[in-house]
């Protein structure tokens, strides 16, 4: 039985009328005529006397309407009791690029999460495509795609496209990421040629637009470097970077206490359109939680701590 027929009875009883019942549910007369004779077939027996003083419960109608009350009750608390358990839920869906001052920043985030009584919470790594793709079809909330300034314009025009707005969160240049045994560890003011004959390891779903529309080598040099390995998991790249003798990788700056618990070091490196942007999006007319907003503050102290 459907429960808004419930409701609808409550009224016309509640009213005496259907006409006035059926204004009440922003609903023309006719139909809800029509509901209650559904109804009323359904039981096997009328609900309601029609006189001239309006619609008047009969016998049968006034016990079935209590019981119709009695269920509408413990709907309205089934209702409130969900309401207060999502208020206390921490729910986030976030979708962000394999960036370890964004995972850093999101275990801050998390450290807050031991009073919630109910965490339901999604992290993706992936490309700036399948995250504009994740977030534009609600796959996820929130995303934040990486993009060099060379292909700002292309990206923006790829947001507008999916109807998502966007705000920038940092704007930076990348370090190059190895071992302290790397032959170029010890060197000041490195470029990108002088990593030519390395082993260059590279994120292996990430390409970059380029404007004759072919895909472009995930390097961020555009794929100066001989040598490249494709990885898709982070924790492989690390290790890859600390076994792998002479390998290096394009990265954002990352933080102190990751490169001390990874035995790593960064080093600036220059070479021609090395401006990043990593941008925040979500789609038009979206509200933030207050637990997105708070790793969002968690993300704004990252980034001032790296920027310093």
């Amino acid at each position: 039985m459907n429960l808004s027929y419930l409701k609808y009875a409550v009224e016309v009883e509640k009213t005496g009328s259907i006409t006035k019942a059926a204004q009440n549910f922003y609903m023309n007369q006719p139909h809800l005529s029509k509901i209650i004779r559904e109804l009323e077939r359904d039981l096997g027996c009328d609900i309601f006397d029609r006189t001239s003083r309006g619609m008047v419960p009969t016998k049968k109608g006034e016990e079935f309407l209590r019981y119709a009350k009695a269920i509408l009750v413990q709907e309205e608390q089934i209702e409130a009791l969900c309401v207060k358990n999502s208020e206390k839920a921490l729910e986030v869906n976030l979708c962000v690029p394999r960036a370890t001052y964004i995972s850093y920043a999101f275990s801050d985030f998390l450290k807050h999460m031991d009073s919630c009584p109910s965490v339901n919470v999604h992290y993706m790594e992936t490309n700036s495509r399948d995250t504009i793709r994740g977030v534009s079809g609600k796959t996820f909330d929130v995303g934040i795609i990486r993009c060099q300034a060379l292909y700002e314009s292309y990206y923006m025009k790829l947001l507008q496209d999916e109807n998502l707005e966007w705000k920038e969160l940092w704007q930076f240049s990348c370090n190059v990421l190895m071992s302290p045994s790397h032959p170029l560890a010890s060197r000041d003011k490195l470029t990108y040629l002088d990593f030519t004959d390395y082993i260059e390891i590279v994120q292996g779903d990430i390409q970059n637009p380029s404007f004759t529309f072919e895909a472009q080598d995930a390097s961020a040099t555009g794929g100066n470097s001989k040598k490249t390995v494709s990885i898709y998991d982070r924790g492989s790249q690390f290790e890859l970077l600390r076994q792998l003798p002479g390998s290096y990788m394009w990265t954002s700056p990352v933080p102190y206490g990751c490169l001390t618990s990874s035995g790593l070091i960064q080093k600036t490196c220059s070479y021609p359109g090395n401006i990043h942007k990593d941008l925040l999006i979500y789609r038009n007319g979206y509200r933030f939680s207050k637990e997105e907003e708070e790793f969002l503050r968690c993300l704004s102290r990252m980034v001032s701590r790296l920027s310093d």
